[in-house]
C-alpha cells in the first residue's frame, strides 16, 4: 500500500493526488494542513519535511514532479504522460510552469489577503499582471485542443489546480479573452478524479469554517525557491524583510550532520 504524506490545499499534492486517482491507486494518507509542513515527523521520507512525500514498500521519495513520474513507470497503465517525446517534453514545460510561475505568482497574495485579509495593493497588483501575462501564453498554448498535449496529462493535472486557486484568491479567467482555457478548466473539473479531489477540498474548507479554524497560520510562512525569487525581482525585498525580521518567515528544515 502506498502512503502519501500531503496537505489537502496544496496544489503540489493535489497533482499527486489525481495521478493516484487517474491511476486506480489505493494510498493511505498522512494529512497535514498547509503551514505545517515544516514538523519532523517524515523528515524520514523527505529531509526537507515538505509535502507531498510518497512511500511505496521500504521505498521513499518526494517532489511532485519526481513521484507522478515514478508512478508512471511504476504503473504505465493508464499513462498520464504522452507517448510522444516533443509532448512529452511540452508536457513537463507545462507542469514547470505551472509549478513554478503560477505558484509563485499567488503565494504572497495567499498570505496577505486570505490568510490575513489585509489589502496590500501594490502585491495584489503585480500577481495580476503577472497572471495575465502567464493566462494569455496558456491560453496561445493551449490552441483550442480539449486538453494540453492532446489527452488529459500531468501538464493538466498541475495547471488545474494552481489556476483554481487563483481564481478563489481574486484572479479568474476572463472568458472573453481566454475562451478557450475557460473551457479547459471546465473540461478539467468534469474529470473523476479531479471531481473527487475538489470535493475533498471544499469538505475540509467548509469544516475549518465551521470550526473557526484557519487554513494555514499566515503569521508563521515557509518560503522557498520560486516564492522568493518573484517577491525580490518585484519590488517587494523590504516588505519581506520585515516579515523576516518580525519572525513571520522561515525555511525548510534541514537534517543535522
Amino acid at each position: 500500500m502506498l502512503t502519501l504524506y500531503d496537505d489537502v490545499f496544496s496544489p503540489y499534492a493535489r497533482k499527486v493526488r489525481i495521478a493516484l486517482y487517474e491511476k486506480g491507486l489505493p494510498f493511505e494518507r498522512v494529512r497535514g494542513l498547509h503551514g505545517d509542513c515544516n514538523r519532523s515527523d517524515f523528515v524520514h521520507v523527505n529531509p526537507r519535511a515538505e509535502v507531498p512525500a510518497l512511500v511505496d514498500g521500504d521505498f521513499s521519495l518526494y517532489d511532485s514532479t519526481i513521484i507522478c513520474e515514478y508512478l508512471e513507470d511504476r504503473h504505465p497503465e493508464p499513462a498520464i504522460y504522452p507517448h510522444d517525446p516533443r509532448l512529452r517534453a511540452e508536457c513537463r514545460l507545462l507542469e514547470d510552469l505551472a509549478d513554478s510561475q503560477l505558484d509563485a505568482a499567488t503565494y504572497a497574495v495567499a498570505i496577505v489577503e486570505h490568510g490575513r485579509r489585509e489589502q496590500h495593493r501594490a502585491l495584489h497588483d503585480a500577481a495580476g499582471l503577472d497572471l495575465r501575462r502567464l493566462y494569455d501564453d496558456l491560453e496561445r498554448r493551449l490552441g483550442g485542443e480539449p486538453f494540453f498535449c492532446g489527452e488529459f496529462s500531468v501538464a493538466d493535472m498541475a495547471l488545474g489546480p494552481h489556476l483554481m486557486a487563483a481564481a478563489f484568491l481574486g484572479f479568474p479567467l476572463g472568458p472573453a479573452k481566454h475562451t478557450g482555457l475557460t473551457r479547459w478548466l471546465e473540461r478539467v473539473q468534469e474529470r473523476p478524479a479531479v471531481a473527487r479531489d475538489n470535493a475533498e477540498v471544499i469538505e475540509t474548507l467548509q469544516r475549518l469554517q465551521e470550526e473557526g479554524r484557519p487554513a494555514f497560520d499566515p503569521h508563521r510562512v515557509q518560503w522557498r525557491s520560486d516564492r522568493l525569487e518573484w517577491v525580490i525581482k518585484n519590488g517587494f525585498a523590504e516588505w519581506f524583510a520585515e516579515e523576516m525580521r518580525a519572525g513571520r518567515s522561515f525555511f525548510p528544515v534541514t537534517v543535522a550532520h
